[in-house]
């Protein structure tokens, strides 16, 4: 098959994600089938990175993930607009695309920064150093080509908390239309409806092309217990379980670079630099205004002149670290590290919020854990993009969770929820049935170490409106060392009670008819550390010590550059998301949020992005006044198209 443009090699190859041993003739033939399988690989679509950027651009933003590309893309459609888009990672691999594999480059350092919190004093017990690790993108597309593919949006309730933080612009009826504007729904009519959906945008969403009949009898199961089941987590009725949405397309995972950043493939005023680590932004004389952007490309250094904004974009662990990095945030943080205050803004890399979770193990006494991967369905899914291969499996009653592949999600309260019944606080979803790993022979064992061994799961509940706050700092000057995370989990008990609460939802669910006797759920057998020999089993108590040992620190992290009013000390960006006190700086993600969202958050992110260029567009298209123009001449500094050497 050849897909009819000089085809580079973009890695890393399926082979290094499944642990060698047996699997590595059938997953490497895999990969090679999906290599040259255009319509899964777009490889003849992909953007062309430079070998170094020009000296000056209208626009540069730093990051790639959810928000970045969006931004970049858009932007990039603005005729006579020049755009330059720095992304810490390389492209995405062709293996990446398929999402039954959605869990198989976690951890990977080509495309996972692979981050570790600080230890934890109360959570992540159970782990090395009590350290929980945070799998972030670090490729192009970010968390949105190495995440569940969830579709979901968070509540109303959500988005009128940001205007009660004094957000105005923020309620769900002003980002609603922003939502359908960049939808192309494929199941309005039938799951969802025209009233809440769009179509023609860039963003595709639709169910998986494929479930397991496990997903299915877990809503007769939430059924059997009284709980609501809906169609649509995105529309009228959002609370219940239901079989979600997904980011794909034509059973192809859908990134926000394949969404946003491929269709400007040809456009000679949007520039790509992979690999390459945003360092610092660097302001005018003024102090107002970023007139460059700093960059680690290949052990060399460049710097690139800005003629009008800067969008940092780089997630809510690295822009908290590259302002900080420019000297921007809290003094007595920068001290630390010895880098010099250029702007004092308190709240940087503080606030920082993210959902957690617990890990139950389930076993089905009645189903052998073979497979659902072989060669019958790899062709179904070269060859038609459908079957296992199509979907994350079992996955999701809930949102999003770390380790976990996600397509069967559920939303409820738990009975410390806010009364009014609208902001759920509690999620759970189901992880497994995933055709991610195999030998290729059909019913062949999942472990081929353990061919007796039973199907497995995971099911979780999480914590969707956690108390606790975390924050992140620095451990150096140097911008290639990692930022310094504190999560600072269950540090508020309300958030312990929830997590119990929601464990005695899913022992019902467990407890149901059709999962007890046509599937034989039981639970896996763990004494979770000391848990077991200091409370006795299955109390309040002992779930409270067991939350603690396998907490489930989830990849949501948000609300480190919060928006907000000047007048709030920990607020970093305003309502149009422009930095406090600068001019032209922009933040596009998640770190941005006020308060966050009851869900995955790579759709908010999105809109936030889409958002966020509609500010630069009122601006520079609109209102781009004779006083602004001179304002920005007067504090430009000479760009650098050479590398600077250390």
């Amino acid at each position: 098959m050849n897909c009819g443009c000089a085809e580079s090699y973009i890695g890393p190859p399926l082979t290094d994600t499944c642990g060698g041993g047996a699997f590595v003739i059938f997953m490497g033939l895999l990969d090679s089938f999906l290599r040259k399988k255009c319509e899964i690989s777009e490889i003849c679509q992909r953007v062309a990175p430079r070998l170094s950027p020009d000296s000056e651009y209208d626009f540069v933003v730093i990051g790639g993930g959810s928000g970045g590309a969006a931004a970049a893309g858009k932007l990039a459609q603005v005729e006579g607009w020049k755009v330059l888009l720095i992304e810490a990672g390389g492209d995405e691999p062709p293996g990446s695309q398929v999402p039954a594999m959605v869990v198989n480059y976690f951890g990977n350092p080509d495309l996972d920064w692979n981050y570790q919190t600080e230890p934890e004093p109360v959570a992540c017990q159970g782990f090395p150093e009590k350290r929980c690790t945070w799998p972030r993108g670090k490729v192009l597309g970010g968390c949105s080509v190495i995440n569940g593919m969830m579709y979901t949006r968070g509540t109303p309730r959500d988005y009128e908390k940001w205007v009660q933080a004094d957000n105005p612009g923020w309620s769900y009826e002003d980002v609603l239309p922003i939502f359908k504007r960049f939808e192309d729904n494929q199941d309005i009519g039938s799951f969802v409806e025209a009233k809440y959906h769009g179509v023609n945008g860039p963003l595709t969403t639709s169910r998986f092309r494929h479930q397991p009949q496990l997903a299915f009898d877990v809503l007769r199961a939430a059924e059997e217990i009284g709980q609501n089941v809906t169609d649509d987590l995105n529309g009228e009725k959002y609370m219940g379980f239901s079989i979600a949405q997904s980011n794909t397309r034509h059973g192809v995972r859908l990134s926000s670079a394949r969404a946003y950043v491929r269709p400007q493939r040809n456009n000679p005023n949007f520039h790509l630099m992979l690999n390459s680590t945003a360092s610092k932004i660097l302001l005018g004389s003024g102090k107002r205004q970023a007139n460059m952007v700093e960059f680690i490309y290949k052990g060399a250094t460049y710097r690139v002149r800005v003629r009008k904004e800067v969008v940092l974009a780089a997630g809510a662990l690295n822009t908290p670290q590259i302002l900080l990095l420019s000297g921007i945030g809290p003094k007595e943080e920068l001290e630390k590290v010895g880098i010099a205050q250029v702007h004092n803004l308190p709240g940087v890399g503080r606030n920082l919020q993210n959902h957690v979770a617990f890990y139950m193990g389930y076993k089905l006494e009645n189903r052998p854990a073979t497979s659902d991967l072989d060669w019958a369905t790899a062709l179904d899914y070269i060859l038609y993009q459908n079957g296992p291969m199509s979907s994350t499996g079992l996955s999701q009653v809930g949102f999003h969770q770390l380790l976990a592949n996600r397509e069967f999600s559920k939303r409820i309260n738990s009975p410390y929820a806010d009364p009014s019944g609208t902001d759920p606080d509690l999620q759970i979803f189901f992880a497994g049935y995933t055709a991610n790993c195999a030998t290729g022979s059909i019913g062949d064992p999942e472990d081929p170490e353990h061919p007796l061994a039973k199907k497995d799961f995971t099911v979780s509940p999480v914590a969707l409106h956690p108390k606790s706050r975390g924050y992140v700092g620095l451990h150096s000057s140097n911008p290639l060392d990692a930022p310094k995370m504190v999560a600072n989990y269950l540090s508020h008990p309300d958030d312990v009670r929830v997590l119990v609460a929601g464990i005695r939802v899913i022992q019902q669910l467990a407890n149901t008819t059709i999962l007890r006797e046509s599937y034989g759920m039981a639970p896996d057998h763990e004494e979770y550390g000391e848990c077991l020999s200091k409370h006795r089993k299955d109390t309040d108590a002992f779930w409270s010590c067991a939350v603690k040992y396998y907490t489930g620190p989830e990849n949501h992290q948000a609300c480190s550059c919060k928006m907000g009013p000047k007048s709030d000390p920990l607020a970093v960006v305003d309502n149009k998301l422009l930095i406090h006190g600068l001019n032209n700086v922009r933040i596009m993600d998640a770190s941005a949020m006020p308060v966050l969202v009851s869900g995955n958050t790579h759709a908010t992110i999105v809109m936030m992005a889409e958002r966020g260029v509609d500010f630069i567009k009122e601006k520079w298209l609109e209102a781009n006044t004779i006083e602004e123009r001179l304002g920005q001449d007067s504090q430009r500094s000479p760009g650098v198209q050479a590398p600077v050497k250390q």
